[in-house]
């Protein structure tokens, strides 16, 4: 549409860049999502195209342009041929503006994009919230700044535009001599004063412009925390006892999943079918733990395999079923909390009953707000809780929702020992109460054993062992499941007979009751089951000299490296409390008795 004769080279600036930057910010924030999932040369190649209007000298991109758009060009004759002529008119203003902007504002978006927690989409989807409620309640809201500051770049570079505008739309008085224009014309015609007016109003445009700019980076850096006290004002009262609620009845369980998936070189390659409600995983970084959750979750698509939980089909590569993670019913609660910045402790835990009536929501929320002792900062912001809160609101949020299954990704491992301790008590409460199955991700032993009532062992994507917490402990089977599982003193071992062996790494020869296994390639002990005494333990399995060599205290336990008397090569070490050590006095001096007691020496593969 052609705007009305005679309009002045403002008006016409300023109508030319309003359209371009609204038509410009679709198109670039859909750009900036996409661009910004990718990676290596596909993104690389990407960001070439997409930014080259801004290297580009404008001249050279107005011709390019013409020639795309001219009567004869392959965009423009198909054009003609419908009656549309964009070459030398008005909207030829307007695309030439908006050509310019789009660089910009896709680069403050995508920047903006990537300031993102990642995980704060992922956690929405768990919540059931599908993709166009979680860009409208968590994506737009959290990079609205950075879409301002884009607008507003974008709309200061549409306004100077020149050369572009002078190859596609021409330089015609009222109908598309924009403020650059205007500022040509009359310097060409010698008209200075003129040629100062019109450069004025840039410069005024501009400067707003920038000023906008900084507005919004300005509020991007700051916390969300409107009309609440700061941070530093607020109490830390104590944790919650358990919660008072009855248990809730237990429900049937049953998880069953074989999956393939590739990263690189990483191969991952794990199947389970357990009935177990408390599910604890260990593994060292990049075992594929995290990655487990997220193909459970739906977050990834696996390469191949299935999911089955509770008789509903979620995965199934071959018959193409692949539920989105809003119709999983799996929460998920991340090792960094997630918590959504820009809503209350309240909005974030009733986030994922947005399909309830607002009473029933209302008292869902409070009643899960009182669960966790989090009653007083319902109208707090993640930025004003501590670290003990910000947990408590995430595992409420959680478990709100009552999924049939909550994935813990080392939720506790930015927790001082003593919180930590409290607020595994806390979970473990309520969890149970709930009756919400859980399957944890943790490096913490103690927490793997107290919350999981059985333990998956894996590393390298593939599963180690799995069985019950006492049976993994008591028999790890493989020399990486003993050290996962914290045993600290392995050797490799030379057979001797059927039930004789050496162990090579301390010197010591070890008498079994049966004949050992032909895959059997190493032992293990315990540093916690050795005992150190000055005369033999009774009844124990072995027992040897052995002399002091380094102690390590520590508030409640004392680790000791001893060497045995006979043939020492590596230290042993023995983990004893410290009543224990502090009995042995000057004993530890002299020469101790190092005792194994019956049925712990770990045989290992």
């Amino acid at each position: 549409m052609e705007p009305a004769p005679g309009l002045s080279p403002l008006v016409l600036s300023l109508r030319s860049a309003t359209l371009a930057v609204l038509l410009v910010a679709p198109a670039g924030f859909l750009a900036a999502d996409r661009v910004r999932r990718w990676r290596g040369a596909r993104r690389a190649t990407a960001d070439l195209l997409l930014l080259s209007p801004l290297v580009l000298p404008p001249t050279v991109l107005g011709f390019v342009l013409l020639q795309l758009l001219g009567r004869y060009g392959p965009l423009g004759e198909p054009l003609a041929r419908l009656g549309l002529e964009l070459v030398f008119s008005w909207p030829a203003t307007v695309l030439s503006a908006a050509v310019v902007a789009f660089p910009l504002m896709y680069r403050t978006l995508l920047a903006s994009l990537e300031q993102l927690d990642p995980g704060l989409e992922g956690v929405a989807r768990s919540l059931g919230a599908g993709p166009w409620r979680v860009w409208r309640r968590i994506t737009l809201p959290l990079v609205l700044p950075g879409l301002g500051a884009g607008l507003s770049l974008g709309y200061a570079r549409a306004l100077g535009e020149f050369g572009t505008t002078l190859m596609l739309a021409g330089n015609i008085p009222g109908r598309t001599q924009t403020l650059p224009l205007a500022i040509f014309a009359a310097v060409d015609a010698g008209d200075l004063p003129l040629a100062w007016v019109w450069t004025g109003q840039v410069l005024l445009l501009n400067g707003l412009c920038l000023g906008l700019v900084q507005l919004f980076l300005s509020r991007s850096r700051r916390p969300r925390i409107t009309g609440a006290a700061p941070a530093t004002a607020l109490p830390k009262p104590p944790l919650p006892g358990p919660p008072s609620p009855p248990l809730a009845p237990a429900r049937p369980f049953a998880l069953c999943f074989g999956l393939q998936q590739c990263h690189g070189d990483f191969r991952f390659e794990l199947a389970l079918d357990t009935a177990c409600r408390r599910l604890a995983i260990l593994g060292p970084s990049g075992a594929g733990k995290s990655l487990l959750l997220r193909l459970l979750a739906g977050l990834e698509r696996p390469r191949a395999g299935r999911i089955e939980l509770n008789g509903r089909v979620l995965f199934d590569a071959e018959r193409g079923i692949d539920l989105p993670p809003e119709r999983r019913r799996i929460a998920v609660m991340l090792q960094n909390d997630a918590l959504f910045p820009h809503l209350s402790v309240a909005g974030n835990v009733g986030f994922g009953l947005a399909h309830l009536p607002p009473a029933e929501r209302h008292a869902r929320v409070a009643a899960q707000l009182a669960a966790v002792g989090l009653q007083e900062q319902a109208r707090l912001f993640p930025a004003q809780l501590s670290g003990g809160q910000q947990q408590r609101t995430a595992l409420a949020r959680a478990l709100v929702t009552d999924p049939d299954l909550l994935l813990l990704d080392e939720p506790l491992s930015s927790q001082d020992t003593h919180r930590r301790q409290h607020l595994q008590q806390l979970m473990e409460d309520l969890t149970a109460r709930s009756g919400v199955p859980t399957l944890l991700v943790t490096h913490d032993m103690e927490e793997a054993y107290r919350l999981g009532e059985e333990l998956l062992v894996i590393d390298q994507g593939v599963l180690l062992r799995h069985g019950p917490r006492r049976e993994v402990f008591a028999h790890p089977g493989a020399v990486a499941v003993a050290r996962l599982t914290g045993c600290r003193n392995i050797s490799a071992v030379q057979r001797l007979g059927p039930t004789r062996l050496r162990a090579l790494a301390w010197g010591l020869d070890l008498e079994l009751p049966e004949p050992l296994e032909a895959a059997v390639s190493h032992v293990g002990m315990r540093a916690h089951h050795l005992e150190l005494a000055a005369a033999p333990m009774p009844g124990a399995a072995h027992h040897w000299t052995c002399r002091v060599v380094r102690v390590s205290e520590g508030p409640r336990h004392i680790t000791v490296s001893v060497v045995p008397q006979a043939s020492p090569v590596e230290p042993i070490l023995v983990e004893l409390r410290r009543r224990a050590w502090d009995a042995l006095g000057p004993a530890v001096a002299g020469h101790l008795v190092l005792s194994l007691p019956v049925g712990c020496l770990l045989t290992l593969r």
